[in-house]
């Protein structure tokens, strides 16, 4: 079992990408999952259905006390996997600064807080994996913030991985994943851009959590991979 007596922790484990990382890392033997996440009603279900080896804690990522308490609760980890995002969008003329803070907040600064608070209890063959976005490399009309927080973690995790060496830091770009966070962009007429998207992907399908918990494993099991952006979009950068 490739995460046999290994403590991982999953922030944004709830639901979505963080919630299928959770659970393969308990598939793999971890003998410790813990994922925090804002939401205390979503971890219970997610820690319910993860199984006995699970634990649940609530967390505000943008709040670094609240980040600084949660890795208080753990004398030692070995893989940090920060998947929580806020995603506003919003055309520059019509922006509000305060309502489009917190997708800078939460991954940005809550990717910063987790890393500054798992370091010191992290030791030989740890991993930190962040996760960013396909805005980072290809943005659309209204994505300013969320391009620019996609890219600040690409690049934060870049330096952390000399900063913090020995333990190594990446960071995974993902394409469209279906996941809850879709609906708070396309409401009714997900499915429909869903269909049409995987219509036009060489793999014939929009992602799935799964498929990022998967490169989340690599991340976490190789040794020799620190610094990277691993895309993983289903050939969408190729169309």
């Amino acid at each position: 079992m490739k995460l046999a007596g290994k403590t991982v922790v999953v922030v944004g484990g709830g639901s979505g990408i963080g919630l299928a990382v959770a659970e393969a890392a308990y598939g793999a033997g971890a003998s410790l999952v813990a994922i925090a996440g804002r939401s205390p009603e979503k971890l219970e279900s997610a820690k319910a259905g993860i199984g006995g080896g699970a634990r649940a804690f609530p967390v505000d990522v943008s709040d670094e006390g609240s980040v600084r308490a949660l890795f208080e609760k753990f004398d030692r980890l070995d893989h940090l996997v920060v998947t929580a995002a806020e995603t506003m969008a919003s055309d520059i003329s019509g922006s509000d600064a305060e309502g489009l803070r917190p997708t800078l907040d939460t991954r940005v600064w809550g990717g910063y807080f987790a890393a500054k608070h798992a370091a010191p209890r992290m030791g030989d063959g740890a991993s930190m994996t962040f996760v960013s976005g396909m805005s980072s490399r290809r943005p659309y009309v209204g994505s300013s913030v969320i391009s620019a927080s996609c890219g600040a973690i690409e690049a934060m995790s870049r330096a952390l991985a000399l900063e913090l060496a020995p333990i190594r830091v990446n960071t995974i770009r993902p394409g469209i994943v279906e996941t809850p966070l879709l609906d708070g962009f396309y409401g009714e007429g997900r499915e429909e851009f869903l269909e049409n998207l995987a219509t036009r992907l060489p793999v014939g399908r929009v992602g799935r959590p799964e498929d990022i918990a998967d490169a989340a494993m690599f991340l976490m099991g190789n040794g020799f991979v620190s610094g990277s952006v691993l895309q993983i979009d289903g050939g969408a950068s190729l169309v």
